[in-house]
């Protein structure tokens, strides 16, 4: 991450227990990274992943949004 890489843009995502747990995990695991650093970082990789093959988005494994149930 380089010079151009000023955090100017902040979003917001909904992620499930499991990915949270994920990232907690790697947190306790590599603790000279941030929570933050590290989703950024995955984010980063995962974007180039699927840049390269956006079929990856399409496949049964890909964490594609859940239908949500009636009532919420």
């Amino acid at each position: 991450m380089g010079d151009d890489d000023k955090l100017e843009k902040q979003i917001a995502i909904r992620l499930s227990e499991e990915d949270v747990e994920r990232l907690e995990t790697l947190t306790k695991r590599i603790p000279i990274a941030s929570r933050n650093a590290i989703a950024r970082a995955a984010l980063r990789i995962g974007m180039a992943a699927i840049e390269e093959d956006p079929a990856q988005l399409l496949s049964p494994d890909a964490p594609l949004r859940k239908p949500r149930k009636k009532g919420k």
